[in-house]
């Protein structure tokens, strides 16, 4: 059943038109690519599976679980309002750095060594503040993205849309395309159109994610995920240089 969907921070891809046209994204870090990739491929990835649909909840569950003993940078974008969210996660030495905007508005936090440490961007004199940490992740509901994608990714059924190859990997492309969804409770009354796309590799980690989602009243909503392993360090913001976190 459709859950209405959660406000998430992620950045605007502006100039869209058509139901489900995308735009060009701005980010300091790599462009945020559409997730279809052009080539095809014989390779298998295995997907859990339940009354003959995928099993959402399963691939999420298995995706938190590939996360959790590996280093990645995840790193999320909405459309409008101008949003994102970049996490990054360096397992081997126990760092995590969270990086939201909303707008021209930036917020960061690192957490390491048993201490929560935050940017201050309304004090010239500050640069961060410290507290202990009390092992929560500040700014994204989990570290892997599993909880937000969650509601977002509740449409009626995913089926297996085939297999792809991209950047040397294989990866199993899972979507829905729901149209005259109801939107429980509105007023007035609407429906939802969805284009939901989900790209996951043989690990089980959610690689790519393309939700798209126009309401019969109100803006369309766009959010697109990357998630990038095996990364050798966090990047280390301009404030917590004095940190020495890799010294």
């Amino acid at each position: 059943m459709w859950r209405p969907v959660l406000v998430v921070a992620v950045v605007a891809l502006a100039g869209c038109s058509g139901l489900f046209a995308s735009a060009d994204t701005s980010s300091s870090e790599r462009p945020l690519t559409p997730a279809p990739v052009p080539e095809t491929t014989t390779d298998t990835v295995a997907l859990p599976r339940e009354n003959g649909s995928v099993d959402l909840d399963r691939i999420l569950d298995r995706h938190e679980a590939a996360l959790a003993d590996r280093s990645f940078h995840r790193h999320v974008e909405r459309e409008g309002p101008q949003n994102t969210r970049d996490v990054w996660v360096d397992r081997e030495r126990g760092i995590t750095r969270v990086r939201r905007t909303f707008g021209p508005l930036t917020d960061d936090a690192v957490v390491a060594n048993g201490t929560l440490y935050r940017s201050v961007r309304d004090d010239p004199d500050t640069d961060y503040v410290t507290e202990p940490s009390d092992g929560q992740i500040p700014y994204v509901s989990s570290a892997s993205g599993a909880a937000r994608l969650r509601p977002i990714l509740d449409a009626e059924e995913y089926h297996r849309l085939g297999t792809v190859q991209r950047d040397g990997r294989a990866l199993a492309v899972v979507g829905s395309n729901d149209t005259a969804v109801p939107v429980p409770g509105a007023d007035p009354d609407q429906t939802v159109a969805v284009r939901s796309r989900i790209y996951v590799d043989r690990a089980g980690v959610v690689r790519y994610v393309d939700y798209r989602e126009r309401r019969t009243v109100g803006a369309a909503v766009v959010i697109r995920m990357r998630v990038t392993t095996g990364i050798d360090r966090i990047s280390v913001p301009w404030w917590a240089d004095e940190l020495g976190l890799y010294e």
